[in-house]
């Protein structure tokens, strides 16, 4: 069963930009306490760092107050934009903006039919594809091919997949850039996984991930853990999203619609983590249902969800990497070097220090008790 979502209040009277300099403040190393994450030990956030500075590079759709939680924290927003933010008439909704939309509207179409139609997409890759459903938090469908997907998804998942695609890879050349590395050093991950494939014999390690999450208890859905691919996209048709700060659970999403901007959160996973020797965190995020109650809008006694499109772009497997092309001033030298491993030899790696919070509890629990026990 979900967590129950803690009732007191969030204490967050700030805006996201405010976080960077509370976060400085602080002179010592932080834990990241009251996180349960899935590692079996985090590391501490390290505040003195003696490699040099990481070079500008301004992410693409990120507000310039915004862009280094993300090298900082793991996370930051991605903002449309909008004639608040740039002073002009209305713009038209930029393409990323309209493919969600309509995406949203495809995914509940294909929740609302019942399970029975449902389960002839029962997932045939444990939680890694297909429709799961677990009892009091959620039930998701991930998408790893067109082969294995339901009509009313294909269209608006094919074109949602390729813009985010695109845009993750951008955002991964930045990133490179920032680390004082040519573009490709980073974006060469990307090869295939930029667009959906067709079959499972194209199939690759990145996915889209659809969620209906139980909105009408205040409870926790989804429980705190970091990705663990390169980059994960995630946009929510109504707030439920957190990450952490480095001091509490940041409710980002509120934030952003209280803004009255119109956006998606930006993830980094374990992998680029580690292909950054660390300058870009992995983002601690969880998900809560805030309950019917505060909603407005909600129809007493009518249940209300939440859904979500995750996008979780995953290193191409068979790419090789190597640490010492690699490094530089500004990552310093590796202190576990990685040389003649293919990123999905990493990925296992990586998978086997975690818990998956996308299968059911018992399990879960199961792989919990397994980790912290060896």
């Amino acid at each position: 069963m979900a967590a129950t979502l803690s009732p007191k209040p969030s204490g967050h009277h700030f805006s996201i930009s405010n976080i960077i300099p509370r976060f400085r403040s602080r002179k010592k190393s932080i834990p990241k306490q009251n996180m349960q994450t899935e590692t079996q030990a985090e590391p501490q956030i390290i505040l003195q760092d003696t490699r040099s500075p990481l070079i500008a590079a301004p992410l693409p759709l990120v507000l310039p107050e915004h862009q280094q939680t993300l090298s900082t924290l793991g996370w930051t927003t991605v903002t449309f934009p909008s004639s608040q933010e740039f002073q002009a008439p209305a713009l038209p909704s930029h393409p990323l903006q309209t493919a969600y939309k309509d995406l949203f509207a495809a995914s509940q179409a294909f929740f609302a039919l019942p399970d029975s139609e449902k389960q002839q997409w029962k997932h045939k890759l444990g939680s890694e594809e297909g429709w799961s459903k677990i009892p009091g938090e959620k039930e998701f469908i991930a998408l790893r091919t067109l082969e294995y997907c339901p009509e009313v998804l294909r269209g608006p998942a094919t074109i949602y997949w390729h813009l985010v695609g695109a845009h993750c890879a951008k955002t991964l050349g930045r990133v490179s850039a920032s680390i004082g590395l040519p573009d490709e050093a980073l974006t060469r991950f990307v090869g295939p996984c930029g667009s959906m494939p067709d079959s499972d014999a194209d199939k690759t390690a990145t996915m889209l991930r659809l969620f209906r999450y139980e909105g009408w208890d205040a409870k926790v859905v989804a429980e705190p853990h970091g990705d663990l691919g390169l980059l994960s996209v995630v946009v929510g048709n109504v707030p439920g999203l957190e990450v952490w700060d480095a001091y509490d659970w940041f409710p980002v999403e509120k934030v952003v619609e209280e803004a009255g901007r119109k956006g998606a959160t930006l993830l980094v996973g374990r992998q680029l983590e580690r292909l950054s020797n660390g300058r870009y965190p992995a983002g601690g995020h969880r998900v809560v249902a805030y309950g019917s109650a505060s909603d407005p809008a909600s129809v007493p006694g009518e249940r209300q969800f939440r859904y979500s499109i995750v996008f979780v772009l995953r290193a191409h497997e068979p790419v090789v990497i190597d640490s010492d092309s690699l490094e530089t001033e500004v990552t310093g030298k590796w202190g576990y070097p990685l040389h003649g491993i293919t990123a999905g030899q990493l990925y296992k790696q990586i998978n086997g220090m975690h818990f998956n919070i996308n299968i059911g509890v018992e399990e879960r629990e199961k792989q919990r008790r397994k980790l912290t026990s060896g």
